[in-house]
């Protein structure tokens, strides 16, 4: 208005000045509020609701199969290799109720069984191939679309005998449904709308309810494995060669010596092997 003095403007730096200071003072803030309620080195005052929060959001199910997972290690294996793990909504929903080591029926062959985890889903094994649709076996890495090799278990050290160790940890041989050029993963992985719905209610429904849940995700998934054969043969469901093994390594997976024992000496050696 007229006959008022004229509004200075501030310099720049004023303002630059004034908005680190208000960010020291909200960072200052937060780090009191937080050495108050959930900081070991302060009072913690809500640290005992949010323990009261997490006892009751915790799954019952879920921890007995991390406990029976622990356990089938080691009753297993005397030897247990830690694997790096994915993280749980890109691992396969057969992880929602089974452990790495999900074979434990059957005391005579399920070390073995489980020790072919390390290189082929469960799917590879325990697919129901329909007619008329064509099955593809290949290599899959739930982290790459395209995984190159070299794979785990493909060629032996020259030096050593034993598998050449890779960098790749996380391709495992797995089923594809091939139509013409294009090719469809036979995995259902725990981020689909079914998984991720089925973990949230699990606690709250029935056992016949998850049952009838379950056969969802047990579609065209028979409950009893190929038996060695199918694969460790030369004419068998898995083209070794093709997938990348050695010309040695083949030669041992398509004559294994138990395979032999299962095929030819089984009521011998090992009685009702695959028994349950």
């Amino acid at each position: 208005m007229p006959g008022e003095p004229k509004r200075l403007e501030h310099p720049r730096s004023v303002y630059i000045i004034g908005f680190i200071f208000k960010i020291i003072t909200l960072s200052v803030l937060i780090a009191v509020i937080y050495q108050i309620t959930f900081s070991p080195h302060g009072p913690a005052v809500l640290v005992p609701i949010k323990e009261k929060i997490e006892e009751s959001q915790k799954s019952a199910i879920l921890e007995e199969v991390r406990q029976q997972e622990e356990y089938e290690k080691h009753r297993h294996f005397h030897h247990v290799v830690e694997y790096p793990q994915l993280p749980e909504n890109m691992r396969p929903v057969c992880y929602i109720c089974h452990s790495d080591y999900p074979h434990s029926k059957n005391k005579k062959v399920r070390a073995m069984l489980n020790m072919h985890t390390q290189f082929f889903v469960c799917e590879t094994c325990h697919i129901q191939e329909q007619p008329g649709i064509s099955v593809t076996y290949k290599w899959y890495n739930p982290l790459n679309e395209t995984p190159k090799g070299p794979f785990y278990g493909t060629e032996y050290d020259p030096e050593t005998g034993n598998l050449i160790e890779v960098e790749d940890q996380f391709s495992k041989i797995s089923p594809f449904y091939r139509t013409g050029e294009k090719f469809k993963s036979a995995i259902q992985i725990q981020d689909s709308a079914l998984a991720q719905d089925y973990v949230k209610v699990r606690d709250k429904l029935t056992p016949e309810q998850r049952d009838n849940v379950k056969k969802k995700f047990h579609v065209h998934i028979k409950a009893k494995g190929h038996e060695c054969k199918v694969c460790h043969s030369r004419n068998g469901i898995l083209d070794f060669r093709n997938l990348g093994f050695s010309a040695n390594r083949t030669i041992d997976l398509e004559q294994l010596n138990i395979k032999g024992m299962v095929t030819k000496y089984e009521s011998f050696y090992i009685p009702n092997l695959f028994s349950e």
